[in-house]
């Protein structure tokens, strides 16, 4: 079976067996549509090989399928200046909001306490692995795609993106900005990337590059409530100490921590 999605501007010719495939898609499936910038597919011997490796009760062909058919397009959006981001990614008011992290950190988590404190103002662009590619205009814009996390968070929508957030756990509510080289360091763990060998390496390296040069990268140390929320909201968003002070929950107030005043100042003019 074929089908050809659109995602991130992009028209994707997916060659699959398994009717998951086009039930996840449903949203980005461009009817009877010709054209298309590539092709991915999956081979029997790649599901076989990729589920050899996971436990037995675990294993499903369908969604291994679906699972490859992404990392094959990930491992081919270089070469239309995009790439795929381990992150979660929201829009408030028109602009996006990238939280990057380890596993078990909980970049979800911090993503609903987003949500809790700015309501509707709050679109989840995707909660787990958002498109991220660069404009003709230069900007860098994050796009939804149907593999969005266990939670299936994500639209299929999209918007410019005006900071990255790399989240870790501590002690205290935190946030303040790093150096681009710091942050580009750390985003090569984030990029949604399993055989390097497929796929243009040299030109990814130049798109993080890219885009350390072009959005601001922050730091964000979290304790998991929403006062985390409330210290990276005041520091990032333009209106964001009037958008925390209209809210009220448990445990927040009193929370933004920076390391100095020329760092507060840099923060909420980077914003």
């Amino acid at each position: 079976m074929t089908l050809i999605v659109e995602m991130a501007g992009l028209r994707i010719r997916m060659e699959h067996r398994f009717e998951t495939v086009r039930r996840l898609c449903r949203e980005y499936t461009v009817p009877d549509a010709e054209r298309a910038e590539f092709t991915v597919r999956v081979s029997e011997a790649e599901i076989q090989n990729r589920m050899a490796r996971v436990p037995e009760s675990s294993r499903s062909e369908a969604w291994t399928e679906a699972g490859m058919l992404y990392e094959k397009i990930s491992n081919a959006l270089p070469a239309f200046d995009a790439y795929v981001l381990h992150a979660s990614v929201v829009a408030v008011d028109g602009a996006a909001y990238a939280f990057a992290a380890r596993p078990g950190v909980g970049k979800s988590t911090h993503t609903g306490y987003w949500r809790q404190m700015l309501g509707e103002r709050v679109t989840v662009i995707n909660g787990d692995k958002p498109i991220l590619r660069f404009a003709e205009d230069g900007r860098l814009i994050a796009y939804g795609t149907p593999w969005n996390g266990k939670e299936n968070w994500g639209t299929n929508t999209a918007a410019p993106i005006r900071a990255i957030c790399l989240l870790e756990r501590g002690t205290e509510n935190a946030v303040f900005p790093i150096p681009a080289e710091e942050a580009l360091r750390e985003m090569l763990a984030h990029i949604h990337l399993t055989e390097p060998s497929e796929t243009d390496l040299p030109r990814l390296l130049r798109l993080l590059e890219r885009t350390m040069q072009s959005v601001p990268a922050y730091r964000l140390r979290c304790k998991n409530e929403v006062s985390a929320a409330e210290t990276a909201i005041r520091a990032l968003l333009p209106d964001g100490a009037s958008s925390c002070e209209n809210r009220t929950h448990p445990k927040a107030g009193g929370c933004l921590k920076f390391h100095d005043t020329k760092t507060q100042k840099e923060a909420g003019s980077s914003a």
